[in-house]
């Protein structure tokens, strides 16, 4: 008695799943003039406390001139109010309090986008300041010197102000520059992929390709306060084969671009491509 073969029973293989490619990290570097956005919300609060304060733009330590309208009794008269307050105490109206803010926050800005304070100097400016403060008051008190005369005169003698609309009008400048800065910035970027690095630049995306193997890259902190502003810092990409290290500057939140390039360094990406794939994308 003789029995057929029967034929392997073959399962029938599913097919997996293609994975989509990793995307890449984009890196923009920014002008140093989005570091006036500060100055632009403190604009936006000064005109809208002027405006709670019925625009009291004026200066209330000197005598005010009113001038009366002409009635049947007889012409107009012009009148002068002695002013009320003292020099010491215009220096604390609300006016003068918002645009003493204002120029302060001003000032810091520009301070900012114009040095550079590396940790190590801004310390060392610190400890300098302190010493000197330290100093002029152990002076003050040696000789028995009234040391704050000059610096309340000096504060006595400040009153600057500005109206509603000045504000507001600063505000929506810097707004409109930072919107043109925000879209502009697609103009000039680099984009790290796992075999490559790509530079896009131009208004009509001019390309420049580097491997990405054996790539060394270094994090930067410049600038302290840039750093305490937006996390901004310095990336140093050195390629092999390349003379000159990729330098790019202003990098905003260097901290999750640094860690976002170690993932993405940790491992080289290779595709293999299988003649499922072939024939879907045939297909």
């Amino acid at each position: 008695m003789s029995m057929d073969a029967k034929p392997p029973v073959t399962t029938p293989v599913t097919p997996t799943k293609v994975q989509h490619r990793e995307k890449g990290i984009r890196i923009f570097m920014w002008p140093k003039m989005i570091y006036i956005f500060p100055s632009a919300i403190v604009a936006l609060f000064c005109s809208i406390g002027m405006w709670r304060l019925n625009e009291k733009s004026y200066d209330p330590s000197k005598p005010v001139t009113v001038v009366t309208s002409p009635t049947a009794e007889g012409p107009a008269t012009a009148t002068t109010v002695p002013a009320k307050v003292s020099q010491r105490d215009r220096f604390t109206t609300p006016q003068n309090l918002l645009g003493v803010l204002f120029l302060t926050v001003l000032g810091f800005n520009l301070l900012v986008m114009a040095l550079d304070f590396p940790r190590f100097e801004l310390v060392g400016v610190i400890l300098l300041t302190l010493f000197a403060l330290f100093f002029v008051l152990w002076l003050g008190a040696f000789f028995n010197l009234d040391l704050m005369r000059p610096i309340n005169t000096m504060f006595e003698s400040i009153y600057a102000f500005a109206n509603a609309g000045f504000y507001l009008v600063y505000f929506l400048m810097v707004l409109i520059l930072l919107t043109l800065v925000y879209i502009t910035r697609w103009l000039d970027y680099w984009e790290v992929m796992p075999n490559e690095i790509l530079h896009h630049h131009g208004p009509l995306s001019d390309l420049e390709r580097f491997p990405t193997m054996n790539l060394k890259f270094d994090k930067e902190i410049p600038d302290v306060l840039e750093y305490a502003l937006l996390g901004a810092g310095r990336l140093v990409l050195h390629v092999p084969n390349v003379q000159k290290s990729l330098v790019l500057d202003n990098v905003l939140f260097i901290n999750s671009k640094e860690d976002a390039l170690k993932k993405l360094m940790s491992r080289l990406e290779v595709r293999v491509t299988t003649d499922q794939e072939v024939g879907e994308h045939d297909a």
